[in-house]
Protein backbone atom coordinates (compact mmCIF):
# COMPACT_ATOMS: atom_id res chain seq x y z
CA UNK A 1 0.00 0.00 0.00
CA UNK A 2 2.94 2.32 0.66
CA UNK A 3 4.03 2.22 -2.97
CA UNK A 4 0.60 3.27 -4.25
CA UNK A 5 0.46 6.24 -1.92
CA UNK A 6 3.95 7.31 -3.05
CA UNK A 7 2.94 6.99 -6.72
CA UNK A 8 -0.21 9.00 -5.98
CA UNK A 9 1.92 11.70 -4.31
CA UNK A 10 4.14 11.86 -7.42
CA UNK A 11 1.12 12.36 -9.71
CA UNK A 12 -0.36 14.87 -7.30
CA UNK A 13 2.86 16.91 -7.19
CA UNK A 14 3.09 16.84 -11.00
CA UNK A 15 -0.51 18.05 -11.29
CA UNK A 16 0.21 20.88 -8.86
CA UNK A 17 3.31 21.78 -10.84
CA UNK A 18 1.27 22.04 -14.07
CA UNK A 19 -1.36 24.23 -12.36
CA UNK A 20 1.36 26.43 -10.88
CA UNK A 21 2.81 26.97 -14.35
CA UNK A 22 -0.62 27.92 -15.70
CA UNK A 23 -1.26 30.47 -12.96
CA UNK A 24 0.10 33.84 -13.94
CA UNK A 25 -0.07 36.33 -11.06
CA UNK A 26 -0.20 39.25 -13.50
CA UNK A 27 -3.14 37.81 -15.42
CA UNK A 28 -4.94 36.86 -12.21
CA UNK A 29 -4.47 40.38 -10.85
CA UNK A 30 -5.68 41.91 -14.12
CA UNK A 31 -8.80 39.71 -13.99
CA UNK A 32 -9.38 40.69 -10.38
CA UNK A 33 -9.17 44.37 -11.34
CA UNK A 34 -11.62 43.84 -14.22
CA UNK A 35 -14.04 42.13 -11.82
CA UNK A 36 -13.72 44.95 -9.29
CA UNK A 37 -14.31 47.56 -12.00
CA UNK A 38 -17.45 45.72 -13.07
CA UNK A 39 -18.62 45.70 -9.44
CA UNK A 40 -17.78 49.40 -9.19
CA UNK A 41 -19.85 50.23 -12.28
CA UNK A 42 -22.84 48.36 -10.81
CA UNK A 43 -22.39 50.09 -7.46
CA UNK A 44 -22.22 53.48 -9.19
CA UNK A 45 -25.50 52.76 -11.02
CA UNK A 46 -27.14 51.72 -7.75
CA UNK A 47 -25.81 54.83 -6.04
CA UNK A 48 -27.20 57.06 -8.79
CA UNK A 49 -30.62 55.39 -8.50
CA UNK A 50 -30.73 55.76 -4.72
CA UNK A 51 -29.59 59.40 -4.87
CA UNK A 52 -32.20 60.12 -7.53
CA UNK A 53 -34.91 58.55 -5.39
CA UNK A 54 -33.73 60.51 -2.35
CA UNK A 55 -33.82 63.79 -4.25
CA UNK A 56 -37.29 63.04 -5.61
CA UNK A 57 -38.56 62.18 -2.10
CA UNK A 58 -37.17 65.44 -0.71
CA UNK A 59 -38.72 67.45 -3.56
CA UNK A 60 -42.08 65.73 -3.13
CA UNK A 61 -41.93 66.41 0.62
CA UNK A 62 -41.18 70.08 0.04
CA UNK A 63 -44.02 70.29 -2.50
CA UNK A 64 -46.43 68.76 0.02
CA UNK A 65 -45.28 71.26 2.68
CA UNK A 66 -45.97 74.13 0.27
CA UNK A 67 -49.35 72.65 -0.58
CA UNK A 68 -50.20 72.35 3.14
CA UNK A 69 -49.22 75.99 3.68
CA UNK A 70 -51.33 76.97 0.67
CA UNK A 71 -54.39 75.16 2.06
CA UNK A 72 -53.89 76.85 5.42
CA UNK A 73 -53.60 80.25 3.72
CA UNK A 74 -56.81 79.56 1.78
CA UNK A 75 -58.66 78.59 4.96
CA UNK A 76 -57.50 81.81 6.64
CA UNK A 77 -58.60 83.88 3.64
CA UNK A 78 -62.03 82.22 3.71
CA UNK A 79 -62.41 83.02 7.40
CA UNK A 80 -61.40 86.65 6.79
CA UNK A 81 -63.93 86.95 3.96
CA UNK A 82 -66.63 85.48 6.21
CA UNK A 83 -65.80 88.02 8.95
CA UNK A 84 -66.03 90.86 6.45
CA UNK A 85 -69.43 89.53 5.36
CA UNK A 86 -68.48 88.68 1.76
CA UNK A 87 -69.38 84.98 2.11
CA UNK A 88 -71.97 82.92 3.98
CA UNK A 89 -70.64 81.70 7.34
CA UNK A 90 -71.93 78.12 6.90
CA UNK A 91 -70.36 77.82 3.45
CA UNK A 92 -67.08 79.30 4.71
CA UNK A 93 -67.09 76.90 7.65
CA UNK A 94 -67.50 73.93 5.28
CA UNK A 95 -64.84 75.17 2.85
CA UNK A 96 -62.39 76.08 5.63
CA UNK A 97 -62.85 72.65 7.24
CA UNK A 98 -62.23 71.00 3.87
CA UNK A 99 -59.11 73.13 3.30
CA UNK A 100 -57.76 72.31 6.77
CA UNK A 101 -58.42 68.59 6.19
CA UNK A 102 -56.45 68.80 2.94
CA UNK A 103 -53.73 70.71 4.80
CA UNK A 104 -53.46 67.89 7.36
CA UNK A 105 -53.29 65.27 4.58
CA UNK A 106 -50.57 67.24 2.81
CA UNK A 107 -48.63 67.69 6.05
CA UNK A 108 -48.84 63.95 6.74
CA UNK A 109 -47.65 63.11 3.20
CA UNK A 110 -44.86 65.67 3.52
CA UNK A 111 -43.68 63.98 6.71
CA UNK A 112 -43.78 60.55 5.03
CA UNK A 113 -41.79 61.83 2.06
CA UNK A 114 -39.19 63.45 4.32
CA UNK A 115 -38.86 60.25 6.39
CA UNK A 116 -38.38 58.25 3.19
CA UNK A 117 -35.88 60.85 1.98
CA UNK A 118 -33.84 60.42 5.17
CA UNK A 119 -33.85 56.63 4.77
CA UNK A 120 -32.80 56.88 1.12
CA UNK A 121 -30.08 59.36 2.06
CA UNK A 122 -28.69 56.92 4.65
CA UNK A 123 -28.66 54.19 2.02
CA UNK A 124 -26.92 56.54 -0.41
CA UNK A 125 -24.27 57.32 2.20
CA UNK A 126 -23.69 53.60 2.82
CA UNK A 127 -23.42 52.95 -0.92
CA UNK A 128 -21.02 55.88 -1.28
CA UNK A 129 -18.79 54.32 1.40
CA UNK A 130 -18.82 51.01 -0.48
CA UNK A 131 -18.02 52.78 -3.75
CA UNK A 132 -15.11 54.55 -2.07
CA UNK A 133 -13.82 51.23 -0.71
CA UNK A 134 -14.08 49.65 -4.17
CA UNK A 135 -12.19 52.57 -5.71
CA UNK A 136 -9.51 52.22 -3.04
CA UNK A 137 -9.23 48.46 -3.65
CA UNK A 138 -8.95 48.99 -7.41
CA UNK A 139 -6.22 51.58 -6.90
CA UNK A 140 -4.37 49.24 -4.52
CA UNK A 141 -4.52 46.32 -6.95
CA UNK A 142 -3.48 48.51 -9.88
CA UNK A 143 -0.42 49.55 -7.88
CA UNK A 144 0.29 45.90 -7.08
CA UNK A 145 -0.05 45.09 -10.78
CA UNK A 146 2.61 47.68 -11.62
CA UNK A 147 4.88 46.11 -9.00
CA UNK A 148 4.22 42.59 -10.33
CA UNK A 149 5.03 43.68 -13.87
CA UNK A 150 8.25 45.32 -12.70
CA UNK A 151 9.24 42.18 -10.81
CA UNK A 152 8.49 40.04 -13.86
CA UNK A 153 10.68 42.27 -16.06
CA UNK A 154 13.45 42.17 -13.47
CA UNK A 155 13.22 38.38 -13.22
CA UNK A 156 13.33 38.05 -17.02
CA UNK A 157 16.37 40.34 -17.18
CA UNK A 158 18.10 38.36 -14.45
CA UNK A 159 17.35 35.13 -16.30
CA UNK A 160 18.93 36.53 -19.49
CA UNK A 161 21.99 37.77 -17.60
CA UNK A 162 22.43 34.42 -15.85
CA UNK A 163 22.11 32.62 -19.19
CA UNK A 164 24.76 34.86 -20.72
CA UNK A 165 27.01 34.40 -17.70
CA UNK A 166 26.64 30.62 -17.98
CA UNK A 167 27.88 30.81 -21.57
CA UNK A 168 31.11 32.41 -20.44
CA UNK A 169 33.57 29.67 -19.52
CA UNK A 170 36.19 29.75 -16.82
CA UNK A 171 38.76 31.42 -19.07
CA UNK A 172 36.37 34.32 -19.71
CA UNK A 173 35.70 33.39 -23.30
CA UNK A 174 32.27 32.92 -24.75
CA UNK A 175 31.52 29.25 -25.30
Amino acid sequence: MGIFSRIFKIFQSEAHSVVDQLEDPIKLTEQGIRDLKKDLAQAMRSLAEVKSLSIRMRKDGEDQKKLAADYERKAMMLLQRAQSGELDAAEVDRLATEALTKKEDSSRRAQEFMTNHEQQQKMADQLQNKVNKLKSAISKYENELVTLRARARTAESMKKINKQMAQVDASSTVA
